[in-house]
């Protein structure tokens, strides 16, 4: 054990290095190539909404809004290398591609459920024009014209 210990002692800097370009070179067939082509540790990304449970009342009779919060909505990621391109200088290029699953198990409800929220592209654009003449009278006509609502009900 001696000489085992006298040995490691004098090249612990190649052995070190070794293992360390072992594990950590990106080189098909290796561990961290595997990983990194594609992540073996699921992510999960989860939503939630508010659910407007009055939006005429909000309108009509001026109440407060009533929300209800609905969620979450979890869903796992998977993303993956494509297109792999090796060059000479020792890099890679390549492109993502990601892929959400809905995962019911995880999740309030089916990806069926009704949210009634606001339309964002709507208020955005009002919001947007505020204060000029002209574009909020375009933006208005606009907007009567596809029937556009502040609230949307969707899935």
């Amino acid at each position: 054990s001696l000489i085992f210990g006298s040995i490691t002692l004098v090249f612990k800097q190649r052995i070190f290095d070794t293992i360390l370009n072992s594990q950590l070179v990106i080189e098909e067939g290796t561990a961290a190539y595997n990983a990194w082509v594609e992540t073996p540790i699921p992510v999960y990304t989860k939503f939630y909404f508010f659910d407007m449970i009055n939006p005429s009342d909000l309108f009509h009779s001026h109440e407060k809004p009533i929300l209800e919060e609905r969620g979450p909505y979890t869903f796992r990621e998977v993303e993956k290398k494509a297109n792999l391109t090796w060059h000479e200088n020792g890099t890679i290029s390549y492109r993502r591609v990601k892929f959400w699953y809905f995962e019911r198990e995880m999740s309030v409800g089916p990806l069926t459920d009704m949210v009634t929220t606001i339309n964002v592209p709507v208020v955005g654009s009002a919001e947007f024009v505020r204060g000029d003449f002209f574009m909020e009278w375009g933006i208005s006509d606009m907007l009567s014209t596809i029937e556009a609502r502040i609230f949307v009900k969707r899935t």
